[in-house]
């Protein structure tokens, strides 16, 4: 049975570094494989699945180490903005249990939002500052929101555990905290948040649409290259715009 399971460890802490080629939909044969093969990734990381309880510790344990790292607003003016459209979100979140809280890194430079297994949300004030809406800010917290709540962040701490149990002295690094918080998610996990994110706004009453603003705003800063994309951990933001478009079109009927 041990056998087994670092069988099983191997194939899960490999296939994170095959290429990354997964679309909105995927329909060929090398997109359709990706799709399929993350999961079965899933599938087999849920067997090993961490409870909410251990979820939350090891959440609060990333976040102390990401006090090191960043400088976090402490009486940032706008938490209590902020606070709201996270209890806002919250009701129509899948998973239980789970304390959300949004803390705000304290950069006038850099676009960026992300989050961690636990329920820790981190937002730039250069993204708050350039977002024209509410409805537009709860996007972007939405789909951070949806990265946790489909487990995302938490499938990460598992490879990170499995690598450990399996490599002995070797899994140390692949447990380091540092690596957890840098492993980006992929192009299937982006898609998927952008769509869980957009229906948990459109639960919450907020204008899906605007969210799309970002999207295109990115999508003026990239330069398309096949060969980028064949490497890219998340997706372009053009095909994330049409993806979500199409998402928001022809699902949520918005």
């Amino acid at each position: 049975m041990k056998k087994i399971k670092e069988i099983i460890a191997l194939g899960l802490f490999c296939l994170p570094f095959l290429p990354v080629l997964g679309q909105c939909n995927p329909n060929d044969s090398i997109e359709s494989w990706y799709d399929w093969a993350k999961g079965y990734q899933n599938m087999g990381l849920d067997y090993f699945a961490l409870s909410v309880k251990d979820e939350n510790i090891v959440g609060d344990s990333l976040h102390k180490q990401i006090t090191k790292k960043y400088v976090l607003e402490k009486n940032y003016f706008k938490q209590d903005y902020l606070n709201k459209i996270v209890a806002k979100l919250t009701p129509f979140l899948q998973r239980k249990g789970i304390d959300y809280q949004i803390h705000v890194i304290n950069d006038t430079k850099t676009f960026n939002a992300f989050s961690v297994a636990g329920g820790h949300i981190y937002i730039t004030t250069k993204m708050i500052d350039w977002t024209t809406s509410e409805d537009e800010l709860a996007f972007i917290i939405g789909h951070e929101m949806a990265h946790i709540d489909q487990k995302h962040g938490a499938r990460k701490v598992q490879q990170s555990l499995l690598g450990q149990s399996l490599f002995g002295a070797y899994g140390t690094l692949a447990a380091n905290a540092s690596l957890i918080l840098t492993q980006p998610f992929g192009q299937i996990d982006e898609y998927q948040a952008d769509r869980e994110g957009a229906t948990l706004v459109t639960k919450a009453g907020y204008d899906v649409r605007k969210g799309l603003r970002f999207f295109k705003m990115m999508s003026s800063q990239e330069n398309y290259t096949t060969l980028e994309k064949l490497i890219r951990t998340h997706p372009y933001s053009i095909e994330r715009y049409t993806c979500l478009e199409d998402y928001i079109t022809n699902t949520l009927h918005k």
